[in-house]
C-alpha cells in the first residue's frame, strides 16, 4: 500500500512526464531537497511526514506553463485538492509550509515549514542550479544569479550551525558565477 508521501511523490513525477518537459529540472532538485529533508530531520524534531509531502509539493504549481501566479500559491492549491481527496488530517500544516518556502509573501513558521523552507535553498547550494540559471540567462539578466544565491543563503539562517558549514560552497558559487559572467559567448 503506497503511503501518503509516496502517493504524493508520483503525482509530482506524474505532472512533470504530463508537461513533457522540465525546464525548471524539477526532477532532480525535488529529489536533494528531499535528501536535504531526511538529514534535518535526524537532526530536529519535526513531523516527518508533513516535511516530506511538502517537499514533494512545495514546486509542482511550476508546471504548466505558462502562468502567471506564483508558483508557490498554485502548488499550494493542488496540494489542498490532493490532501482533501486522501482525507489527509495535517494539511493545514502541509499547506502552509508549501507555501512559506520562499519566505516571500508568508514567512515560515512551524518547524516543519523552516525545514521546507531551508531544504529548497541547501538543494540549490548543492546542486547546479546556479550555474544552469547562468548559462540560461542572458548576459544582462545574470545580475540575478547573484541575488539568488544571496536569498538562498538568508534563507539558511532557520539552521545557523548549517549555514555556517555552508558558507565556503556559497561563496565558492558567487565567485564562480562572478567569474563567469566575464565570458562574453557572442
Amino acid at each position: 500500500m503506497d503511503t501518503i508521501i509516496e502517493k504524493a511523490k508520483q503525482l509530482f513525477l506524474k505532472s512533470i512526464d504530463n508537461f513533457g518537459s522540465d525546464p525548471y529540472r524539477l526532477k532532480t532538485h525535488v529529489p536533494e531537497v528531499e535528501r536535504w529533508a531526511k538529514y534535518l530531520l535526524t537532526k530536529y524534531k519535526a513531523d516527518k511526514e508533513i516535511v516530506l509531502i511538502s517537499v514533494w509539493f512545495h514546486d509542482i504549481g511550476h508546471y504548466p506553463l505558462p502562468y502567471n501566479e506564483d508558483h508557490a500559491i498554485r502548488s499550494e492549491k493542488i496540494a489542498k485538492q490532493f490532501l482533501e481527496n486522501n482525507n489527509y488530517t495535517k494539511t493545514k500544516e502541509v499547506l502552509h509550509c508549501i507555501r512559506a518556502h520562499r519566505c516571500n509573501d508568508i514567512p515560515p513558521e512551524t518547524i516543519e515549514a523552516k525545514i521546507v523552507a531551508f531544504c529548497d535553498s541547501a538543494s540549490h547550494i548543492t546542486d547546479p542550479v546556479y550555474f544552469n540559471m547562468a548559462k540560461d540567462f542572458k548576459i544582462e539578466n545574470r545580475k540575478g544569479v547573484i541575488d539568488k544565491i544571496k536569498r538562498d543563503y538568508r534563507d539558511l539562517g532557520f539552521f545557523p550551525e548549517i549555514q555556517q558549514e555552508l558558507k565556503p560552497l556559497v561563496e565558492s558559487w558567487e565567485n564562480l558565477i562572478k567569474i563567469y559572467e566575464q565570458i562574453d559567448f557572442i
